[in-house]
């Protein structure tokens, strides 16, 4: 099951590739056609259109990266052991048990396996920066003061 929320994910972030890449083509697309048909010294809109499609193509590239690190990634069983990453934790919060799988991009992405939902958190976040180190049955309180029992970690 592991593997297939790992798939899950990485196809939500090819998905969100393809329209960064679709983004950038667009916006360098803009560039040209605004800088040939500047009509005014101050018309900045193909220099502006430039720098998107700049910022599109960076973050391409990053996400890229990430994806292939998760590709990479070997699949491991956190049973007993500390939340790290690759782990997903069963956590209860306010009388809702919900799934996070701790990973290094995504965060946020949802992903429904087997009946389940996972929401990807990573180390940085808040409920992440928590979970990490730690084993199940383990109590946690977030900086919101909200707090949560680790029921399961796997």
């Amino acid at each position: 099951m592991k593997q297939a929320i790992v798939d899950a994910v990485i196809a939500a972030l090819e998905q969100e590739l393809a329209l960064r890449l679709n983004a950038n083509v667009q916006s360098n697309a803009g560039a040209a056609f605004s800088a040939a048909g500047a009509e005014k010294q101050r018309d900045t809109t193909g220099y502006e259109a430039a720098h998107l499609a700049r910022g599109h193509a960076m973050h391409a590239i990053h996400l890229r990266h990430r994806i292939d690190e998760l590709k990479a990634m070997e699949v491991e069983d956190f049973t007993g052991q500390e939340i790290d990453l690759g782990a997903i934790a069963e956590v209860e919060m306010d009388g809702a048990v919900d799934g996070y799988m701790l990973l290094n991009c995504g965060g946020g992405t949802e992903v429904e396996v087997d009946g389940k939902t996972i929401t990807v958190i990573t180390p940085e976040s808040p409920l992440g920066s928590r979970l990490m180190g730690n084993i199940e049955a383990g109590f946690i309180e977030l900086p919101s003061g909200l707090e949560g029992i680790i029921l399961d970690v796997y």
